[in-house]
């Protein structure tokens, strides 16, 4: 059994991700993979994901910026984190060697071989760094734009109409209090990537769907928010996906996993359509009359996300050649019969529970 979400996303300020929560989970042991560019971080946590699929609950977190490859894998009951500790997300132990320990996949790459291509490397890491930087200053203009159409959305949401709704539904899907207060996790399921802004859709695709039409953010983002609280205070948990396109998270996805259930966003960014679902139509919460008022503004608004949105992915594209450019010269550099040693003594430790020797 497994679920997919990514690591983080970018965001105005640059990547961002709540994975360290994760790893600070009371009881649960990290492996920290450090290494450059293809040294098999993410070949590694596949292999250890795969391993323990049948027998426990896998939850595998992907590269936003390469959504082929893995950035971390959590082995759910038996607590078991790996994740890969390089930038832009750098994660180092808290308590080394009995919470937390690194793996150093550059121990099995020949030091020679990276020499006599030095200059080829640091020309390409520099050109990749240019376009990682480029792709932060246009979802840094995004956000600009989106805060803009939650503003004037935000202005038009009709507060009583949304709760009352929020109440119905609560008692609908969760009709019974159990005297406990549910946790609220933060699982990123969209997220900006080369191919596009994407979501994580085959993690809720055996469960019964909400989806929420809404052009303008404001109001899913309210009822999410609200139904998140409700949900938690009835003793359910939930997790729920923020974006992070905006100066502030906005919430996008909710999933509540004892249900079975998950509501899901489509807007402007998602562009989400999914067959079988129960539409919510997000748009009869808004004041008819305050959009109208603003149309104009809110449809440039909507043409300009969609070409800075488009030229994001493609940058975040041009960047991942340049990473897999860069890959090349550490794969033939690197000794990979040592890695698949260090992956499977992670697997017969995790087995045992020694985790720490």
């Amino acid at each position: 059994m497994a679920d997919n979400f990514f690591l983080g996303s970018f965001s105005p300020q640059g990547f961002k991700s709540d994975f360290s929560k994760v790893i600070d989970t009371e009881g649960y042991f990290t492996y920290i993979l450090k290494g450059g560019a293809g040294t098999g971080k993410s070949l590694l946590m596949k292999k250890v994901g795969k391993f323990f699929e049948d027998s426990d609950e896998v939850s595998y977190y992907y590269c936003s910026s390469d959504p082929a490859s893995l950035d971390g894998v959590v082995i759910n009951n038996a607590k078991i984190v790996i994740v890969d500790g390089t930038s832009p997300h750098v994660f180092d132990p808290v308590y080394p060697g009995v919470r937390q320990k690194i793996i150093n996949l550059g121990d099995c790459w020949d030091d020679k071989k990276l020499e006599d291509s030095t200059d080829e490397i640091i020309l390409i890491a520099k050109e990749h760094k240019k376009l990682m930087d480029r792709t932060k200053r246009y979802v840094k203009a995004l956000s600009s734009i989106f805060n803009d159409t939650y503003v004037v959305a935000d202005e038009a949401v009709l507060t009583d109409k949304l709760k009352g709704f929020i109440t119905r539904l609560t008692k609908k899907i969760a009709p019974k209090r159990t005297g406990n207060f549910g946790k609220v996790l933060n699982k990123q399921l969209s997220a900006i990537t080369p191919s596009g802004y994407l979501t994580q859709v085959e993690t809720f695709k055996e469960y019964e769907v909400y989806l929420l039409m809404d052009n303008f953010f404001a109001g899913s983002d309210h009822l999410l928010r609200e139904l998140a609280g409700s949900l938690a205070s009835h003793g359910k948990d939930v997790w729920v996906s923020l974006s992070n396109m905006f100066d502030t998270p906005v919430y996008e996805h909710l999933i509540v996993p004892d249900l079975k259930t998950a509501f899901i966003s489509s807007n402007p960014l998602t562009g989400l359509a999914l067959e079988g679902v129960k539409p919510i139509n997000i748009q009869r919460f808004y004041d008819k009359h305050v959009i109208s008022q603003r149309k104009y503004r809110l449809k440039l608004n909507k043409t300009a996300c969609a070409d800075l949105t488009a030229e994001s992915s493609k940058t975040m594209k041009l960047a991942l050649e340049a990473h897999n450019a860069l890959e090349s010269f550490y794969i033939k550099a690197m000794d990979f019969s040592k890695v698949d040693i260090i992956t499977q003594t992670i697997i017969k430790k995790s087995k045992r529970g020694d985790l720490s020797e």
